[in-house]
């Protein structure tokens, strides 16, 4: 639906992810439009429900379960009060639908929406109108901005005072085994659970935990996990999970002694690993693609990925983030922890991807196996980076000490 738009979501991503603010964005198609009907995308769906607003997940099919959401039309001088009606129909197996009263008084087909959430409400924003664009940077509309920026900051307090109450409670016993257990532990004394989605996981802010020490062992220089990103198969060659595995996947010795047939391993730019696949960034085509190349055999392509979406992938999840840092120590053979530390970072620094994975701070890990039955299994590629990147990454971050 994006892709109709009549003015690139590119040329508005940088302001965006500078306000530091949570927006999804819609295009109203000509059909769309005269029925007065829109399809809830998936960040839309997950923006609502992040910040309680409703979760289709839950809700039944038909108008008698219509949920309105109070909204408004921003203007050049003026915020026109409407509603929106979140709905999911009775056919179409109950695609999750939007639409905002008096919204074609307020754009065209095509034009590209930006929904914003502040307190519970809904806020359109119609990018396509260039004095409402130019708006954001000067006048009525950017002062509304700045305002959402200020109410958003409450946030950030929220979570750093629970996390300053978690840390109080002392060394807190791992609720999962090995490395998940340190993130897992700290979304669980926060009353959330185990976020699967794309999206970050608490109202807007990422939670990325990790351990400072383990067994009185330094481990400041582990990576740190940003995304997962699987590749563009479709521009890929014909090349998918299954084809990856197979041809450059290995056997591996269990710790029960079986073999299982993986491919676990680092990609990083410019550098062959030793299954002899490595990244090189295409800085004219924008895109990653990861080379094969060992031996007396010529360099081979693998797959790619498309550098839009990965800085896409980094403004979506990390727009705001809290670093936390935990202290371990093994009690009984049981592994505990302690939250000591938060990095809080904003903002990133898109533009400087490519260039991050180029110097070898940014990598790409394939964590992958064949199943007894057959079947691939995948974690979802990965892209994490050394510590030593983040303050190139996040400009500007913020410490707290909770010692």
């Amino acid at each position: 639906m994006l892709k109709m738009s009549d003015i690139s979501i590119r040329d508005f991503l940088p302001f965006f992810a500078n306000v530091g603010l949570q927006v999804a964005f819609l295009v109203p198609t000509p059909t769309g439009y005269q029925k007065s009907i829109m399809d809830a995308t998936m960040p839309l769906r997950e923006m609502l429900r992040k910040n309680n607003i409703h979760d289709y997940d839950v809700q039944k099919q038909g108008p008698e379960y219509k949920v309105l959401v109070k909204t408004y039309l921003l203007q050049l001088d003026k915020m026109v009060e409407t509603e929106a009606s979140l709905y999911r129909p009775v056919t179409k197996q109950g695609d999750p639908r939007i639409w905002f009263y008096n919204l074609k008084q307020y754009c065209a087909p095509r034009n590209l929406l930006a929904i914003l959430v502040n307190k519970g409400n809904l806020y359109v924003l119609n990018l396509s109108n260039k004095e409402i664009a130019e708006s954001m940077n000067s006048g009525f509309i950017r002062d509304v901005i700045q305002q959402f920026m200020e109410d958003d900051n409450s946030i950030a307090k929220e979570l750093l005072a629970k996390i300053r109450e978690i840390h109080n409670r002392g060394f807190l016993p791992s609720i999962t085994l090995g490395d998940p257990g340190v993130g897992d532990t700290l979304e669980n004394a926060l009353g959330i659970s185990r976020n699967p989605s794309k999206l970050p996981d608490y109202k807007g802010i990422e939670l990325k935990a990790s351990r400072t020490s383990t067994y009185n062992k330094p481990k400041t220089n582990n990576r740190v996990n940003l995304f997962t990103q699987v590749p563009d198969w479709a521009n890929s060659k014909g090349m998918d999970r299954v084809k990856l595995l197979d041809t450059y996947g290995y056997w591996s010795k269990q710790k029960d002694g079986s073999q299982r047939f993986d491919l676990n391993c680092t990609l990083r730019a410019n550098v062959p690993n030793p299954q002899g696949l490595y990244l090189e960034v295409d800085l004219e085509n924008d895109l990653l693609i990861n080379y094969y190349t060992k031996d007396d055999v010529a360099r081979r392509y693998v797959v790619q990925w498309s550098f839009i979406l990965l800085k896409q992938r980094l403004l979506e999840k990390h727009k705001e983030t809290f670093w936390v840092k935990a202290s371990s120590k093994i009690e009984n053979g049981q592994e505990y922890f302690r939250y000591d530390k938060i990095v809080h970072t904003k903002n990133p620094n898109a533009s400087l991807f490519p260039q991050l994975i180029d110097e070898g701070i940014i990598t790409v890990d394939y964590i992958m196996h064949r199943k007894e039955n057959g079947t691939v299994r995948d974690h979802g590629f990965p892209f994490k980076i050394f510590p030593k990147g983040l303050d190139l990454l996040f400009p500007e971050p913020k410490t707290y000490d909770l010692m």
